[in-house]
């Protein structure tokens, strides 16, 4: 009588071989799906660098930023704060504005964490602040409106930054890239971040390094900034 079943030895192997297959492919899988946000990310970006530069020149100025509650407390969701390029005018559509990578944390919002906890007694410690983004919206930063957040003048030129999270999905303090280590906020370090280079993302690093994906507008463009 013929038994064609598998035997326990034969199905072990199968699934030995299913596995190393699977650990094979995956992450082959992972990094084509990386690249594609990447791609899909810095081509928003692009679509959103030529909205603010049409506003820019209807408007004599970029778009200004602002506290939004509760969603953007901060001022610094692009869905919310770029607002202006979608109504009246239609600049670009609204779906550019939707970061590949979401939003989880803000890193940037350490120096007001900090601030915030000292004038509530608490440590400054405690971990960071999750910033609202219903929209998992890029992250856009008003240099002048920036600088006067987080009182920092060394920032305070005319231009902007959209950035995105980059496949770490944090914020890296990506905008304060085109300036010097000087401008970098005093607790920077803290969050792993010592100099201007360390806030961009890098693909050769591997496609899932940390850092920020930014375009800049105005003076922050510019290769002549400290």
């Amino acid at each position: 009588m013929n038994n064609k079943a598998l035997t326990l030895i034969e199905l072990l192997v199968v699934l030995a071989i299913v596995a190393m297959l699977a650990a094979v492919a995956l992450p082959n899988f992972l990094e084509a799906q990386t690249r594609a946000k990447v791609s899909s990310a810095k081509s928003n970006l692009r679509t959103i660098s030529t909205g603010i530069e049409a506003y820019r020149i209807d408007n004599n100025g970029y778009p200004p930023a602002r506290g939004v509650l509760p969603d953007d407390p901060f001022g610094i969701l692009a869905d919310y704060q770029l607002a202006p390029l979608t109504n009246p005018i239609a600049y670009i559509g609204k779906d550019a504005f939707r970061d590949p990578f979401g939003a989880v944390r803000s890193r940037s919002l350490l120096v007001l964490a900090a601030s915030a906890s000292a004038d509530h007694g608490r440590d400054s410690d405690f971990p960071f602040p999750e910033l609202p983004n219903p929209n998992r919206s890029f992250l856009y930063f008003h240099y002048p409106s920036f600088s006067a957040l987080t009182n920092n003048p060394a920032i305070n030129v005319q231009g902007a930054a959209t950035i995105s999270l980059g496949p770490d999905r944090q914020d890296s303090f990506g905008a304060f890239a085109p300036f010097g280590v000087s401008a970098m906020p005093p607790l920077a370090p803290r969050a792993g971040i010592y100099h201007p280079v360390d806030t961009l993302y890098d693909p050769t690093n591997g496609t899932t390094s940390e850092g920020d994906i930014p375009c800049f507008s105005g003076q922050p463009a510019r290769s002549d900034l400290p």
